[in-house]
C-alpha cells in the first residue's frame, strides 16, 4: 500500500547531527578532514564501521598524515568489533610494516581495542548497561483507551507512539516527551490524550508526598490479522531496509529497529546467542514461573560506582527446575559486588515449571537480566525504591539481524541521535550527553533534568545542566525556559540571573499558561524585593495550579511568604 510505504519510508529525517552517514558523505565528497574528525566520534562510540573508514584513512593518508602503524592499528579494532572487512585491508597494511613497526602497531591496537573495542570501556556497549530498565509507575486510578486513529484503523496501518514524562504528587502526567511515533504522528496524538486524561495513584513515602520521574508509555495500534497488502509492503519495507542497514546507512538501522519492534511477537523473547555456545538454535525452553520473593536483595552502597547496573546469565535448569549451569552473558565488566550477588541469587533458586509435565530433560537456555538501582534516597521522588530487580526469560535463538535491540545500538554507536535518545532517556546521563553535546534537542533537556533531579548535585553539574538548557533555549524548547528560570530563581540571588529568570518565565506563559513557570517569575520577583509583583505573580500561579490539578501546597504557601515580604524557600 502506497500510503503506509510513504509513511515508513518518511519517519526519519536527516538532522544535523555529526553522525556516522554524515561523515561518508564527507568523505565521498572528499572533504577528508572533516570526515576523519567525524568518523574519529563515532569510532570512539564502538562504531565498527567508523573504525573500519578511520584505518583506510590513514592508509591513504586522507585528511590526516598517513600512518601505516595507526592504520592497523584502528583496522584491528574494527575486527574486535566484528567489522569481517577489515582483516583483508589489514593484510595489505601487514606488507608495509616492518617487525618494530608491528610491534608498535599491535600496542596500540591493544590500547584501542580496551577503551573502544567490543568489551572496551568507553564503547557504547558498556554505557547501554548503565539505564534504568525497571521503573514501574504507580497504578492508574483513571485509565481511558487510547483511539486508534481512524484513518489508519480503517487501511490497517499498525504503528505505535511511546512518551517519558513525569507524575506529579496529585498523580498527573507532566511534561510530556515524544520518544517515538512510527510510522505516523497521528499514534503519538493519540496516545498523548490518552496521557493526559490519565491519573496515577499518588504516592506517600514516610508520610511526605513524592513525585514519579522519568516514566514511561508505549501505545501499541496492530489488528490481529493484517490485511495481505499491509503484509506485503511491510515485507517490502523491510528487506529494503535490511539491505541498507547492513551496508551501514545509521538511518535505515534506526527505522528497521522501528519497524521491527512494531511488527515483532515475541519481543522480550529473542536474543542473538553467540555462536562459540552450544545452544538450541530454535527450541524455546519450557516457561519458568518466578516467584517475587525470588527477587535479589540489595541496598544502596555508596562505595560502589554508578547509579544503574543491568547484566545477564545464561542459564540452564534440570527436569525439577534447578539451575544446572550458568554463563555470564553480558559484554560489559560487571562490578564484582553485584556478580556475587546475582549468582548467590541463582545458586538459591527453585524456580517452578509452568508446564513441568513437558520438562522432562534440561531446559535451556534462558536469559536471566539483573538490575540494581544504586540511587541516592531523594526527598523529591520515589524511583530509588526499587532497588533491584530480575527476571527469566524463555528464549529463542535468532540471528542479529533481526533484532530491533542490535540495529538500535548499532545506529546509536554511528551516532544516530534519535536512538541515543531512546536508549538514555531513563536517566543514562553518558548516552544523553552524547546527543546533547551534538545538538539534540530533547537529549538536552532530559540530560539536564536528570542531572537536577540528583539529589547531591555538584556545581559542576548544575553548570552542565545550565550549559545544556542554554542550548536548547536557543532553540526555543519551551520546557528549557522553564527549567531554566527555575534554577535562577531558585539559586541565584545576583540581579542579572534574577531579571533573566523573569524574562524566560515571561516567554514561557506567553506560550502556556504554566503555574511553575509563574512561581519562578514570583520567586524571583521576590529576591529583587519587588514582593508586590511576586504577590500577583503568585496569585496568578495558584489560580492556574487550581485550574489544572496542581499540587497545590507548594503554591499557596508561597504565597503567603510572598504577602508576609518573606522570601519563600525552594
Amino acid at each position: 500500500m502506497k500510503r503506509l510505504a510513504l509513511l515508513i519510508s518518511s519517519v526519519l529525517s536527516m538532522s544535523a547531527f555529526a553522525d556516522a552517514n554524515k561523515a561518508m558523505d564527507l568523505y565521498l565528497n572528499q572533504n577528508y578532514q572533516q570526515a576523519f574528525r567525524i568518523f574519529q566520534d563515532t569510532a570512539h562510540l564502538g562504531h565498527a564501521k567508523s573504525q573500519f573508514n578511520i584505518g583506510v584513512q590513514y592508509l591513504r593518508g586522507q585528511g590526516v598524515k598517513a600512518d601505516p602503524v595507526m592504520a592497523y592499528s584502528y583496522l584491528t579494532l574494527a575486527l574486535d568489533n566484528g567489522f569481517k572487512m577489515a582483516r583483508q585491508a589489514r593484510m595489505s597494511v601487514i606488507k608495509r610494516l616492518s617487525p618494530e613497526q608491528l610491534k608498535q602497531a599491535e600496542a596500540k591496537a591493544a590500547q584501542l581495542i580496551e577503551l573502544y573495542g567490543a568489551q572496551g570501556t568507553d564503547n557504547l556497549e558498556n554505557k547501554f548497561s548503565s539505564v534504568r530498565s525497571h521503573n514501574p509507575t504507580p497504578k492508574r486510578t483513571i485509565n481511558p483507551d487510547a483511539e486508534y486513529p481512524s484513518g489508519l484503523a480503517r487501511d490497517g496501518v499498525p504503528g505505535f507512539a511511546s512518551f517519558i514524562f513525569d507524575i506529579d504528587r496529585n498523580g498527573v502526567a507532566r511534561d510530556l516527551v515524544l520518544l517515538q511515533s512510527y510510522p505516523n504522528s497521528e499514534f503519538a496524538d493519540s496516545v498523548k490524550e490518552k496521557l493526559e486524561n490519565s491519573r496515577y495513584q499518588i504516592l506517600k513515602v514516610g508520610g511526605t508526598l513524592r513525585t514519579f520521574s522519568n516514566a514511561q508509555f508505549s501505545g501499541l495500534f496492530k489488528s490481529s490479522e493484517l490485511p495481505q497488502d499491509i503484509k506485503a509492503s511491510i515485507a517490502t519495507k523491510q528487506k529494503q531496509l535490511i539491505g541498507q542497514a547492513k551496508s551501514g546507512d545509521i538511518n535505515a538501522q534506526a527505522e528497521l529497529a522501528s519497524l521491527l519492534s512494531l511488527m515483532s511477537d515475541l519481543p522480550e523473547h529473542v536474543v542473538a546467542l553467540p555462536k562459540e555456545k552450544v545452544v538450541a538454535a530454535t527450541t524455546q525452553p519450557q516457561r519458568i514461573f518466578l516467584k517475587e520473593s525470588q527477587i535479589p536483595t540489595f541496598d544502596y552502597q555508596p562505595e560502589l560506582e554508578g547509579r544503574f547496573h543491568n547484566f545477564s546469565y545464561l542459564v540452564w535448569l534440570d527436569s525439577s527446575a534447578k539451575i544446572s549451569k550458568k554463563v555470564l552473558y553480558s559484554k560489559h565488566s560487571v562490578a564484582e559486588s553485584l556478580k556475587s550477588n546475582a549468582e548467590k541469587t541463582l545458586d538459591d533458586w527453585q524456580l517452578s515449571y509452568i508446564e513441568p509435565q513437558k520438562a522432562t530433560v534440561e531446559q535451556g537456555p534462558y536469559l536471566v537480566e539483573f538490575f540494581y538501582n544504586n540511587e541516592p534516597r531523594n526527598q523529591r521522588f520515589s524511583n530509588y525504591l526499587t532497588r533491584s530487580h530480575a527476571t527469566i526469560k524463555s528464549i529463542i535463538n535468532q540471528p542479529k539481524e533481526l533484532l530491533a535491540d542490535y540495529w538500535r545500538k548499532e545506529a546509536a554507536k554511528g551516532g544516530h541521535a534519535e536512538s541515543l535518545f531512546l536508549l538514555g532517556a531513563n536517566c543514562n546521563v553518558p548516552l544523553l550527553s552524547i546527543a546533547a553535546e551534538n545538538g539534540y534537542v530533547p537529549a538536552q533537556v532530559q540530560a539536564a533534568k536528570c542531572l537536577l533531579h540528583d539529589p547531591n548535585l555538584s556545581n559542576d553539574q548544575q553548570e552542565q545542566a545550565k550549559a545544556w538548557l542554554e542550548m536548547a533555549v536557543g532553540q526555543g524548547n519551551i520546557i528549557a525556559k522553564r527549567e531554566l528560570a527555575g534554577i535562577y530563581a531558585r539559586t541565584s540571588n545576583m540581579r542579572s540571573d534574577l531579571e533573566l529568570a523573569i524574562s524566560l518565565g515571561e516567554q514561557v506563559v506567553d506560550e502556556q499558561d504554566d503555574p511553575w513557570a509563574l512561581e519562578y517569575i514570583a520567586a524571583a520577583y521576590a529576591k529583587l524585593g519587588q514582593f508586590e509583583e511576586a504577590v500577583d505573580k503568585q496569585k496568578q500561579a495558584v489560580k492556574q495550579a487550581w485550574s489544572k490539578d496542581y499540587f497545590m501546597e507548594p503554591f499557596e504557601q508561597r504565597l503567603l511568604s510572598y504577602e508576609n515580604s518573606e522570601i519563600a524557600p525552594w
